[in-house]
């Protein structure tokens, strides 16, 4: 690690393997100031008086452009930011901006205990601190990015946790309300122990001493000696919340909320997981539990939480493919709700389901989420955050389809923020957000 008071930089040992004109005798790495005078004008108001540094690689006084996909190198720049983005310090990032003036996101982060501003990279040029509305919490894997969000949703510590497991959906997809009422973050657990440790390691340092940690699902999906290990390494109360399946699961989740007699309830699919992961930021927010419910029937457990809830409304997530006119019908019978009070809300498919929840519900916060549609892990996650700035989640595929366009165009949204990194969530997707929101 090279530090100078610009930054400081780590190199791995394999800097140069492989790197063209790297053969020499003396090797010299600069961590200079960037000249702003030269950028575009845009580009500058931007970045404002906000560091901005130059990179640079020499071979025997020779500058040469280095670039190693194979050994990212690790940058923090001394940041010190105004008590505005302390209010949402996720949004602090990195830009990388090349010879032609374009900038790209580096998912910078913020270190409060460091103040400074951490990214990675594999190659040199010019890196600006910014404070970007449209910001990404993503990790190396779906573990890491629950944490990454946790941390942006509750900077400080935090008196409870809710588990769920990385492997599989159908326990955890009704866990955001209760988080959200707990102000807890919704993490998830691997099956591997490097990544059981990280989350044992983010509690012992973010859990209060007399905190809770709650566990969806049973021993099979979350061991027990995974919650013997938590217990052990903080020596907190562990409640673990389990029925004898998903749609079990749901209604003992629903149990722990202890709503009140007449509140409405969201029925969505336990057979899939998008519409679940569609409304949960906007259920979460406004405390509607969810149930999980077949396409063609509900179980006993359901029938009878929709008996002691008396719901004076349900929200029926998804068209007849995801939850067939049965299910309407025994939740009518049930509660004695006419027509009016079952609101079905469904799209052509996930995505326009997600667009479909977000405008009927029509959020009055300026923040929006965006995550992928073709898995559960990162909008999971981030369902109690999107639920925090009261947002709803967005499902996306490659690309932003022209309702979804249509929509961001009407809502006008201050922050963005995408969940999860570039692999499930492509460079496309952002830099049509930019382009559609002059950001």
């Amino acid at each position: 690690t090279l530090n100078t008071g610009t930054g400081s930089i780590t190199v791995p040992s394999n800097m140069l393997t492989g790197v063209a004109n790297a053969d020499g005798n003396k090797a010299q790495i600069t961590i200079g100031q960037g000249d702003k005078s030269t950028l575009p004008e845009d580009v500058k108001t931007a970045i404002g008086d906000r560091p901005l540094i130059q990179l640079t690689l020499s071979i025997d006084g020779k500058q040469i452009d280095w670039s190693n996909p194979n050994a990212p190198v690790t940058v923090a720049i001394p940041y010190t930011p105004t008590s505005e983005e302390l209010a949402r310090p996720e949004h602090i990032t990195v830009w990388y901006i090349d010879g032609s003036g374009r900038v790209n996101s580096m998912n910078g982060q913020y270190d409060p205990v460091t103040g400074t501003v951490v990214f990675t990279t594999t190659h040199f040029s010019y890196y600006a601190v910014v404070y970007d509305s449209l910001a990404r919490l993503a990790g190396a894997d779906r573990v890491e990015t629950a944490l990454r969000i946790a941390r942006a949703a509750y900077p400080d510590k935090i008196s409870h946790a809710v588990l769920a497991t990385a492997n599989n959906y159908p326990d955890a997809l009704a866990g955001s309300v209760l988080a959200y009422q707990l102000n807890a973050p919704l993490l998830l657990v691997g099956s591997s122990e490097k990544d059981k440790e990280k989350v044992i390691s983010y509690l012992k340092s973010n859990l209060k001493p007399e905190g809770t940690v709650y566990i969806l699902g049973g021993t099979g999906v979350i061991s027990q000696s995974f919650a013997d290990k938590v217990n052990a390494a903080i020596n907190t109360k562990i409640s673990r919340i389990v029925g004898n399946d998903r749609y079990d699961t749901s209604v003992k989740i629903a149990e722990q909320l202890k709503v009140k007699e007449g509140t409405a309830v969201v029925l969505a699919s336990g057979e899939n997981y998008p519409d679940a992961l569609a409304v949960s930021s906007i259920a979460a927010h406004n405390q509607l539990p969810i149930l999980l419910v077949q396409k063609d029937g509900l179980s006993a457990a359901v029938r009878e939480e929709l008996t002691k809830i008396k719901p004076s409304k349900i929200y029926i997530i998804g068209l007849e493919g995801a939850i067939g006119s049965v299910v309407v019908s025994q939740a009518a019978q049930i509660t004695g709700l006419t027509t009016e009070n079952i609101v079905r809300i469904g799209g052509a498919d996930r995505y326009a389901t997600s667009l479909a929840i977000a405008e009927y519900f029509n959020l009055g916060g300026e923040t929006l989420c965006l995550a992928t549609g073709k898995n559960y892990p990162d909008s999971l996650a981030g369902s109690v955050y999107a639920a925090k700035y009261n947002a709803p989640i967005i499902l996306t595929d490659g690309t932003i389809p022209a309702q979804t366009a249509d929509y961001l165009k009407s809502k006008k949204p201050t922050e963005i923020v995408i969940f999860g990194g570039e692999n499930v969530v492509g460079k496309t997707i952002e830099q049509q957000i930019r382009q559609l929101l002059n950001l």
